[in-house]
């Protein structure tokens, strides 16, 4: 009881200052997102490999209780919408509404994953959920808590919804997920030779795009050290929103952009995705407790994703996407191996110990999916997904009532229905149509439960393994026994572990004993040149006489920090034949990307040529220099 009079003491103060306010809005959003849904659209995967996933969702899902306070803050500091004056009576509410979008995400994020996974190939959509952490710099961060980004993948998401921190301005333009409405926040990114002249950035949300294009250069300054140091760390990329959170907004004027859906999709740029509030359908909404066949969230925004992301794989080349993934994930097995495939050496040697490499990491694309579809199952199908459904429910009939004393000008009672709806979501009756004369005011229910799961979680743990504790709590099935069947040869191979580590343990166990290392000499001081740059570099590949020749990998950092990585063949250290080239300036946004014939370290012949804000084309190069246009059809492309 003394709880519950502190909490209507901070509901009258939060009423009194909406009445001063004068809030009168009803809370409406959108009824169309900008992403259409196509049923006509399916996607056609032409790739070698059959290893890799098609996409990989990665959310936040679970906040470790030492980065509670820095996350509450860098909420309340970086609010996307307006701005935010916290004072002591509006911080405990935007710290409720920082957890429920947490929360809210765990749901929403299945909606997009089901509409994935129904369109594409089975076990080929992965769930990453993140928990947000502070870093070695005591920053906010954040890490996967599932092995699922290492598996080489096409296009990765990043997914969150989002309200604004200042319960007062719920019913104002500011975005909003609460009942009815939902704002989600979208981030569509690859590995950067899918498109290298942003850095392998697709698409975002307006908010996160300085975020995104500054993650998206730091991954690529991070996997060109890490390749050129020859190491065998893997780069793990924060989720975008928490690293906005963590920086606040920025500024990159000239990021090349294009409008969602522009018909120029020719031209090599970055989507900026509208801050939308959506409206979802109502009354689909208010039956949600009792029937979720129909799914409001994915009928207006899921499928519309879904057919953008579709549409995106439909376009791109799955193999060059994959390229440099698959290389990392074969080097787990075998490095002498991920040298072979990175020079393209087509021996039957080195084909068998591929086919087998390929295999498992298949094998482990499969375990990770049945972990996914454990956690959708826990996350959607049972009871946490059950919990939201009556949570959403409860809140559309808050809003429904809050606008309807709002025509009927009834502006004192809808003003308190606003303080009662705005992050101090108190009470578990989710059929109570009054929740001020609702007499189950006992616990915080905004999903919070899930932050007094992450505290007591907090408090037992021996390490800082929260986020697969959570995951336990969330779905218990997920550390249920997983059995793969590998085929090899004519023998049938099946692995059966609980966790992933004991998994992969098994895996490597397995290639071990079946193929031997490919005995290579590799030169680790060949060198690789450029005649525009003065620095040697590196070169993993063939080598005569301490020089780049035939096919291989080459990377060269210049101390200004300029950058050129070369996949092709070579001669006398120089790029010389078929192959595809990066080249970066420091001084310059993006990056510029060459493909075709190369002579003496230029591109010289027919070359596909990508640049920032422009469209792809076919020129013809002599010594470096273009010379025009050429005949698309005698362009020779590099087999990735």
């Amino acid at each position: 009881m003394h709880w519950q009079k502190q909490n209507l003491g901070l509901l009258t103060l939060l009423l009194i200052s909406l009445l001063v306010s004068g809030c009168a809005g009803t809370a409406r959003g959108k009824k169309e997102s900008v992403l259409h849904h196509d049923e006509s659209i399916f996607v056609v995967d032409k790739s070698l490999s059959k290893a890799d996933a098609m996409v990989v969702i990665r959310y936040p899902a679970i906040v470790d209780e030492d980065a509670a306070k820095a996350y509450f803050q860098a909420f309340e500091k970086n609010a996307i919408g307006s701005r935010y004056e916290s004072d002591q009576q509006t911080r405990r509410d935007s710290q409720n509404i920082a957890q429920s979008i947490i929360a809210k995400s765990n749901y929403f994020a299945m909606s997009l994953f089901r509409e994935l996974q129904q369109a594409l190939p089975p076990t080929t959509v992965l769930l990453s959920p993140h928990l947000i952490m502070l870093d070695e710099n005591n920053q906010l961060s954040s890490r996967p808590l599932l092995a699922s980004e290492e598996i080489p993948s096409v296009i990765t998401i990043d997914f969150n919804v989002y309200s604004h921190p200042d319960p007062r301005k719920m019913m104002d333009s500011e975005p909003l997920t609460f009942g009815d409405i939902v704002t989600p926040l979208f981030v569509v990114h690859s590995n950067r030779w899918l498109r290298p002249s942003t850095h392998g950035l697709l698409l975002s949300s307006s908010p996160l795009l300085d975020s995104a294009w500054e993650q998206a250069e730091n991954q690529a300054n991070e996997q060109v050290r890490i390749r050129y140091q020859q190491s065998g760390e893997n780069f793990k990329r924060p989720l975008d929103f928490v690293t906005f959170l963590q920086t606040g907004p920025k500024r990159y004027p000239d990021i090349p952009l294009k409008s969602v859906g522009e018909a120029r999709r020719e031209v090599i740029a970055v989507e900026p995705y509208p801050v939308e509030k959506i409206w979802m359908d109502g009354q689909v909404v208010s039956q949600l407790a009792i029937n979720h066949d129909v799914d409001p969230f994915a009928e207006d925004f899921a499928k519309g994703a879904a057919t953008r992301i579709e549409v995106a794989l439909n376009r791109v080349d799955h193999d060059r996407a994959t390229f440099f993934t698959r290389q990392q994930a074969l080097n787990r097995f075998d490095p002498d191996l991920a040298v072979s495939f990175l020079a393209r050496i087509d021996s039957p040697n080195v084909r068998a110990r591929l086919m087998m490499a390929e295999r498992l990491i298949e094998a482990e694309r499969k375990f990770l999916a049945a972990q996914t579809a454990s956690l959708y199952e826990g996350t959607y199908l049972e009871g946490y997904g059950s919990q939201s459904r009556e949570m959403i429910s409860a809140e559309y009939r808050l809003l429904e009532r809050r606008r309807e004393l709002a025509r009927a000008q009834n502006m004192s009672t809808a003003l308190a229905i606003v303080a009662m709806a705005g992050g101090i979501y108190l009470g578990a009756n989710g059929d109570s149509s009054n929740f001020l004369t609702s007499n189950t005011m006992s616990n915080l229910l905004v999903l919070s439960s899930l932050w007094a799961m992450n505290s007591a979680m907090s408090a037992s743990a021996e390490s800082k393994t929260i986020g697969e504790n959570f995951l336990l709590q969330m779905a218990p099935a997920i550390n249920r026994q997983v059995s793969v069947q590998l085929e090899w040869h004519e023998s049938r191979e099946q692995i059966t572990a609980r966790d992933f580590a004991d998994f992969r343990r098994q895996t490597m166990s397995l290639y071990q004993s079946s193929i031997r290392s490919i005995q290579q000499e590799q030169d680790p001081e060949c060198e690789f040149r450029h005649p525009s740059v003065e620095t040697t570099g590196r070169w993993l590949g063939g080598c005569f006489a301490g020089l780049a020749s035939d096919r291989g990998y080459g990377l060269i950092i210049d101390p200004d920090g300029t950058t050129v990585e070369y996949l092709g063949s070579a001669n006398s250290g120089f790029a010389s034949g078929i192959g595809a080239m990066i080249v970066r300036s420091p001084k310059e946004l993006g990056a510029n990307y060459y493909e075709g014939h190369f002579r003496d370290g230029l591109p010289d012949g027919v070359i596909l040529l990508e640049e920032p804000g422009k469209k792809s084309r076919v020129r013809q190069f002599q010594a470096g220099k273009d010379r025009g246009s050429a005949d698309p059809s005698s362009l020779q492309r590099l087999v990735f």
